[in-house]
């Protein structure tokens, strides 16, 4: 699979920091669990992917995200169903 092209450009909006992480120690459930954030409503451009290659050990997803407060509770209960550790970032 070919790495996303970065387009320049201008970015509109203010920039949002990720306020939820999830481990997974599986990266092929981190994928899974992408595919369902997104079918729940989690926006796609709200999400941050580490892949295996990027990590220590060379195993496992790391998956950050912007999580809206209305699906903070499903999203959260989502990826622990896919064995993710979560981590919440400080406000």
């Amino acid at each position: 699979m070919d790495s996303p092209t970065i387009r320049p450009g201008a970015t509109l909006g203010d920039h949002v920091e990720p306020d939820l992480f999830a481990y997974f120690h599986n990266a092929a459930a981190g994928n899974a669990a992408i595919q369902l954030l997104t079918a729940m409503g989690v926006a796609d451009d709200q999400l941050g992917v580490t892949p295996p290659e990027k990590i220590d050990g060379g195993q496992g997803l790391l998956l950050s995200m912007v999580c809206p407060p209305s699906l903070r509770t499903k999203v959260e209960a989502a990826c622990r169903t896919f064995g993710a550790d979560l981590h919440r970032a400080p406000r």
